[in-house]
């Protein structure tokens, strides 16, 4: 069951959101945050890329931004050319990556096309990077103006080769 709130005045908003009165409050005197909710609430790439085991050298993609929920596919072999042949460890996950964690040990490069084609676009993630949301990403031209919802492919790549990179240290 969940917890209802029921406001009964302005100053209970202003106490609610940070206002002057917040500041006064003591720890005993603020509500109660139920167990494991405010570790929900922040848990992003950053957190989850740190809760994996450090031998776990996966890639991991996920349908929604920071990297929420369970994700939607993961991958730890060398590539994948179609996200959607029912092939490889990626099945039935084309197009559909909006965040990804590169917990790999190795640069990898992703495509907007299948089989590494080089008529879509693409960008690298080095290892221990992750991607909170790819739709920041893209410089307007077709297909690569957003890369959220348009990954097909990946293979590890040497980092020479990237013509661009994505995305944040996990630390």
């Amino acid at each position: 069951m969940g917890t209802r709130m029921v406001l009964t005045s302005a100053a209970t908003v202003a106490l609610m959101v940070g206002g002057a009165g917040a500041a006064a409050m003591t720890p005993e005197s603020r509500p109660a945050v139920p167990a494991g909710a405010e570790a929900a609430r922040e848990k992003d790439c950053r957190a989850t890329a740190n809760s994996l085991p450090s031998s776990d050298k996966h890639i991991y993609l996920y349908a929604v931004p920071k990297c929420e929920g369970s994700h939607g596919a993961k991958d730890d072999s060398d590539k994948d050319g179609d996200y959607d042949d029912g092939e490889g460890q990626i099945k039935h996950f084309d197009n559909l990556t909006v965040s990804l964690i590169n917990h790999s040990d190795a640069t990898v490069e992703f495509y907007t096309r299948t089989k590494y084609s080089h008529e879509g676009d693409r960008f690298c993630v080095r290892p221990g990077h992750y991607v909170t949301k790819l739709y920041m990403y893209g410089d307007g031209k077709e297909e690569a103006g957003n890369w959220s919802n348009s990954i097909s492919s990946h293979r590890r790549v040497k980092p020479a080769d990237c013509k661009r990179f994505f995305g944040w240290l996990v630390k």
